[in-house]
């Protein structure tokens, strides 16, 4: 029996090591959509700037319509937070062994609101 709980104690701690390197991409994901959605609303669409006289600050402007950059920002938004939130649950995986199912599920909404936030924004 000792045997079996060795076993499991090592898949444990290898779980718990992979929540911990989730937290970090989790995070890094965190920081860059949230960035990226920053930016993009500081950013006039290349229509506003041709025929509205809206100056860019940096030169810059969004390529697509108002419509990509705000459903772009209604999807990216949500992602980052949603991965800020998912990598605090990772930590909290890594430590006590509760919640993976909450951490996976919200890590998952995170990644796929994050791919169709830059899909539209692409398109």
């Amino acid at each position: 029996m000792e045997g079996a709980s060795r076993g499991q104690e090592r898949g444990d701690t290898l779980w718990r090591g992979l929540a911990a390197l989730l937290f970090i991409v989790l995070a890094l994901g965190c920081a860059v959509m949230i960035a990226s959605m920053v930016d993009i609303s500081q950013t006039p669409t290349c229509h506003d700037v041709q025929f509205n006289g809206a100056t860019p600050n940096d030169g810059e402007c969004f390529s697509g319509s108002s419509l990509q950059k705000t459903l772009s920002l209604v999807l990216g938004f949500p992602s980052g937070a949603l991965a800020g939130i998912a990598g605090v649950l990772a930590v909290l995986f890594a430590v006590t062994g509760q919640r993976a199912r909450l951490t996976l599920t919200l890590a998952g909404a995170a990644i796929a609101l994050g791919v169709l936030s830059i899909v539209v924004g692409s398109v």
